[in-house]
């Protein structure tokens, strides 16, 4: 009896092992589960196996986060493959946006400029990913120059994202007056707490107190009696309102 119980562990591990390679999931997983035995094969258990036998959307996203947190560089690296094998403007749209979730933002605004040209040069989406890239990497009047381009090229494609990025570039620009028209103008339809909390930010700021209280009050109703997804999803704006009322 005792033989079998020490022997589990092992037998437990050449199954996930066979289980991996047949299924073609040799890497990362060979090296966790021989290097990590029991904490590599209840993550592969956890990742592989279980969303199989389930397959939820609850599982799926277990296996996506695990397979993260065994790998963080594997989504980096299959995007950079598919821009090597098609080169596609969609497959380098992705590996900038994988740039930017990195924090790579001189990355992510080199590829997107190697984009827009030829008949992409005017291209929305693209120019939209670009002008996020320049704001995040600092360069706020490039971000307005981009969304500028935008509005030239496409007016109905000047989305309410499109519309929060220009006026966060106007405010960093030091454009104080500009900033806030179009945060102003932007509350009106913006989906989200957002906008109005940046909009009462910059008033407070400006001494506008009287004023920013209320647009932190107007976030605090909209988020009170809510539905509990949108609630979680307006969490950071909340606490901000919440925080600045008191």
């Amino acid at each position: 009896m005792g033989y079998v119980v020490f022997g589990l562990p092992l037998l437990l591990e050449i199954a996930c092992i066979v289980h991996a390679v047949r299924n073609g999931r040799v890497f990362p997983w060979i090296f966790v589960i021989v290097f990590l035995p029991l904490v590599g094969c209840i993550a592969y258990f956890a990742v592989e196996i279980v969303p199989e036998l389930l397959g939820s959307r609850t599982a799926r996203s277990l296996k996506s986060n695990v397979r993260q947190m065994a790998d963080p560089g594997r989504g980096l690296r299959e995007k950079l493959r598919e821009v090597e094998l098609v080169g596609s403007v969609d497959a380098k749209r992705a590996l900038a946006e994988e740039y930017i979730g990195r924090g790579a933002y001189a990355d992510a605004v080199a590829l997107y400029r190697s984009t827009l040209t030829g008949q992409f040069r005017d291209d929305p989406a693209l120019l939209l990913g670009l002008a996020r890239a320049q704001l995040l990497s600092g360069d706020a009047a490039n971000a307005e120059a981009s969304l500028d381009a935008l509005k030239a090229a496409d007016a109905g494609a000047f989305s309410a994202d499109a519309h929060l990025l220009y006026a966060r570039a106007l405010e960093e620009q030091g454009k104080t007056g500009e900033a806030l028209r179009e945060y102003e103008k932007l509350v009106r339809y913006f989906p989200g707490e957002e906008a109005r909390c940046r909009y009462a930010t910059l008033l407070e700021k400006t001494g506008e107190q009287a004023r920013a209280k209320e647009v932190y009050g107007e976030v605090l109703k909209s988020l009170d009696g809510a539905p509990r997804h949108y609630r979680n999803a307006q969490k950071s704006w909340y606490d901000i309102a919440r925080a600045a009322v008191k």
